[in-house]
Formats: C-alpha cells, sequence, structure tokens
C-alpha cells in the first residue's frame, strides 16, 4: 500500500526564529537607511575632498604639473568704483598651453566667491619663454570687509593662496 504523502507541520520554535529574523533585518534595513543618508548628504562630499580637491599652493609658492608651472606674481584690490581685484599670474610652459576662464573664481575671506570678469592672455601660451596671466574680479556686490584669499582655476584643477595665512 501506499502513505499519504507527509507534511510538514512547523513548530512554534521554528516560527518564532524565523519571526525574529525577520523583524533583525527590518530594523538593520531602517538603521541603514537612517544612518546611510546623513552620512551620504553630509559625510560623502568631505570625504571624497580630502581625496580629490584640488591642490593649494601656498603663499610665494608655484604649482607645477605636465610641464606647466605656474604661480601669483602680485595681487591688489582696487578700492575705486566699481571695486575689483586683479590677480597676476606668471607661468612657464613645456608644451602649447591654451587658459580656459570658465570656472574660475576668487575666493573671499566673507561671502561667496566672485567669477571672473575678463582676462588678458594671448589665445596660446608658446612653450619655453615666460608667460604672464592677468585676471581681473568685479567686487562690487560683496563685503566691504571681504578681502581676497585664493584664486581657484579648473583647467589645471589648483588652488593658488594669496595671504600666508591661508595655506
Amino acid at each position: 500500500m501506499t502513505e499519504p504523502p507527509r507534511r510538514r507541520v512547523p513548530v512554534a520554535a521554528e516560527q518564532s526564529v524565523r519571526e525574529e529574523r525577520r523583524s533583525f533585518f527590518r530594523y538593520a534595513a531602517i538603521l541603514g537607511v537612517l544612518v546611510g543618508i546623513p552620512l551620504g548628504v553630509f559625510g560623502l562630499p568631505a570625504l571624497l575632498n580630502v581625496f580629490f580637491d584640488e591642490p593649494t599652493v601656498p603663499f610665494n609658492g608655484a604649482y607645477s604639473e605636465d610641464g606647466l608651472t605656474m604661480w601669483v606674481e602680485s595681487h591688489e584690490v582696487d578700492e575705486g568704483s566699481p571695486r575689483a581685484a586683479t590677480v597676476t599670474l606668471g607661468l612657464r610652459t613645456a608644451e602649447p598651453w591654451a587658459f580656459d576662464p570658465e570656472g574660475v573664481e576668487l575666493e573671499l575671506s566673507e561671502g561667496d566667491n566672485a567669477p571672473l570678469e575678463s582676462f588678458v592672455a594671448p589665445d596660446v601660451f608658446e612653450a619655453g619663454p615666460q608667460g604672464t596671466l592677468v585676471l581681473r574680479f568685479d567686487l562690487s556686490g560683496v563685503e566691504d570687509e571681504a578681502e581676497p584669499r585664493a584664486v581657484r582655476l579648473t583647467d589645471p584643477k589648483v588652488r593658488f593662496a594669496l595671504t600666508e595665512e591661508d595655506h
């Protein structure tokens, strides 16, 4: 004779263990979301800046990479009307290099950064001789107490400190 198929009857102890596991994973998922969102919003950008932030060239220092050497020759603030800042960069390059003004800004001690208003430079800096790049920033919309702290370039991605305190 054939026996009827057997059915497994869950034991109450097994059911409680399954429920405990499910509740553990639910709490772990909720905790992961609660911790992960603030960490992603606040912690991750700071962590990425540690590894991928632009290098800061100290006051009276020079940036040198890929045959391009740059340094700050001078900077001055014109208190006239409109208020403006002029930064003069010296550079020497091993191969022809074109200046890209996109994203260049002046970091200030207070308030928002000032975007580049105008610049004086050749279309292409030739290899070998020293060249000069003059950057002019409009400060008419910033506070009077705001002083230039640094110049940020995007190509190459570098930050030039304009004061001894900021490096």
